[in-house]
């Protein structure tokens, strides 16, 4: 079977996560996602360096291919984020990827692909938008600077829609879509669609949503 991802509206790890799910996967390995309560505040949000994250990794239930599916995905973020602070993977550390939040995000869609069965990950061409967001680090031009660093790195076609003045791709939807190792193709590919998901995130772009197909 094809998984095939339609990013004309933008692309977000939640947005895959929920498509995911509801098309059947199994994402119950994200609430088994041990977070260590001194590394947790108030509101969830925590600065984690990538070996703080990768502890969080190794001590939750979750199997093997799982687990390596997580790895997977969080390398190319870290390799991200190191080239655009200029630091080293293991010195990196995460601001909204590394929230209690995103990580069970990631680790559910790990274990929902791999519940799925999945023969081949497609992606067509990924749209973001113009202007600027406000994230930890302040108000930062779009696309962001770890999107971008993926972007040099990638084979995806990137689209500008120059009429939604916000971000369209998130760091971390970017790097599902390389860590599950998504395929960019021009046309969605022919077969009998078993699935067709539209999921909107939670940024309000115009646009309708991230569009999953499961085809046989």
């Amino acid at each position: 079977m094809k998984l095939y991802f339609d990013c004309t509206s933008g692309i977000s790890s939640d947005m895959i996560f929920n498509a995911l799910t509801r098309m059947g996967g199994d994402g119950v390995w994200a609430k088994l996602v041990e977070i260590p309560e001194d590394s947790q505040n108030t509101d969830g949000h925590h600065h984690r360096s990538y070996a703080e994250v990768k502890a969080i990794i190794e001590g939750s239930l979750m199997t093997d291919k799982v687990r390596a599916t997580t790895y997977a995905i969080y390398d190319v973020i870290a390799a991200a984020e190191a080239k655009v602070h200029g630091t080293t993977v293991e010195e990196v550390h995460f601001h909204e990827v590394g929230r209690d939040q995103a990580i069970r995000n990631i680790v559910g869609i790990a274990g929902a692909v791999n519940s799925l069965f999945i023969d081949e990950i497609l992606c067509s061409e990924i749209h973001d938008g113009t202007g600027t967001i406000m994230c930890s680090h302040g108000e930062i031009p779009v696309p962001v600077p770890a999107v971008q660093a993926m972007m040099e790195v990638s084979d995806y076609k990137f689209v500008t829609d120059e009429d939604v003045k916000t971000e369209m791709v998130t760091p971390s939807g970017l790097a599902v879509l390389m860590g599950i190792g998504a395929k960019y193709v021009p046309e969605k590919p022919e077969g009998v669609i078993l699935q067709d998901v539209t999921i909107k995130g939670g940024r309000d772009t115009g646009k309708d949503g991230l569009r999953v197909y499961l085809i046989a």
